[in-house]
């Protein structure tokens, strides 16, 4: 989407953090904003910021593990008018457990915000961004996470794996559509995403300039988007491994589903726009 003046933007998260960042590059693009929240101290702070700012904004106080009250979100967005990005972004931070010693009642919230979150958001909007026939762009905020393994944030790096591979998929299935796909996976950013102030962190990226990131990926149809060069060795290894493991034991010859081959056949790797 090259042009995102006059558009509407749907923000999940979009009170604080990496949400509000995106909500605010977005306005500076001239966009109008949908922010939800569950947080109403931030989200009426918010409005007020933008409307200040002179943006068209509604907010809403909004959970996005409670899936009538997203349904209930998409008449509303859809009396404001047409969508055409969302942005799944709520998310909540790791326990600090191990993977496997994670108390179950935490992965569970872990799972049902942070992935099933994602999937309710863009599930319930979707049918917005396909009416209009203008297409569209989705945002997934996944992490660095969601392309690194570490302990002892087990919970969050299975849950933004999935989140990757979410969209992933959706960028092939929503081709047709003019849909595109961004799944964010950022480094340290300060934010708050804990619920507490953020500690001063001097490693860690403004949460400005990550917004800002996102307004170029959504323009130029990217697909995986990173902010955070000094994780590339460590990204590099993870995919060095992978290639290696195709050694002598792999066998040739292996028939793929004929669904998968056909897909294979019509497109490249990652999709383009």
């Amino acid at each position: 989407m090259r042009d995102l003046s006059g558009r509407t933007a749907f923000i999940t998260g979009g009170a604080s953090g990496i949400g509000l960042a995106m909500a605010d590059a977005f306005a500076d693009k001239g966009m109008r904003l949908v922010i939800a929240d569950v947080n109403k101290a931030a989200l009426d702070q918010t409005e007020a910021h933008f409307k200040q700012r002179g943006t068209e904004v509604l907010s809403m106080l909004l959970d996005v593990t409670d899936r009538p009250a997203l349904e209930a979100a998409v008449k509303r967005i859809e009396a404001f008018g047409k969508l055409h990005v969302v942005c799944a972004n709520a998310g909540i931070p790791p326990s600090g457990a191990k993977v496997a010693e994670t108390e179950p009642a935490k992965w569970d919230r872990m799972m049902a915000i942070n992935l099933t979150g994602v999937y309710n958001t863009v599930h319930y909007t979707l049918g917005l961004l396909r009416a209009h026939g203008e297409g569209g762009h989705i945002v997934i905020t996944s992490s660095m996470a969601g392309a690194v393994a570490a302990s002892p944030i087990g919970d969050y790096v299975v849950a933004k794996y999935a989140a990757v591979g979410f969209g992933e998929v959706m960028a092939w299935e929503l081709k047709p559509d003019n849909i595109g796909v961004s799944i964010l996976m950022p480094g340290t950013v300060v934010s708050n995403l804990s619920g507490r102030p953020p500690e001063p962190n001097p490693t860690a990226m403004n949460a400005a300039d990550v917004g800002k990131r996102v307004v170029k990926a959504i323009e130029g149809n990217e697909l995986h988007v990173f902010t955070h060069a000094d994780y590339k060795p460590y990204v590099q290894a993870r995919c060095d491994a992978l290639m290696a493991a195709f050694g002598e034991s792999a066998q040739a010859g292996f028939k793929e589903p004929e669904q998968v081959m056909a897909m294979m056949s019509q497109n490249a790797y990652p999709p383009k726009g």
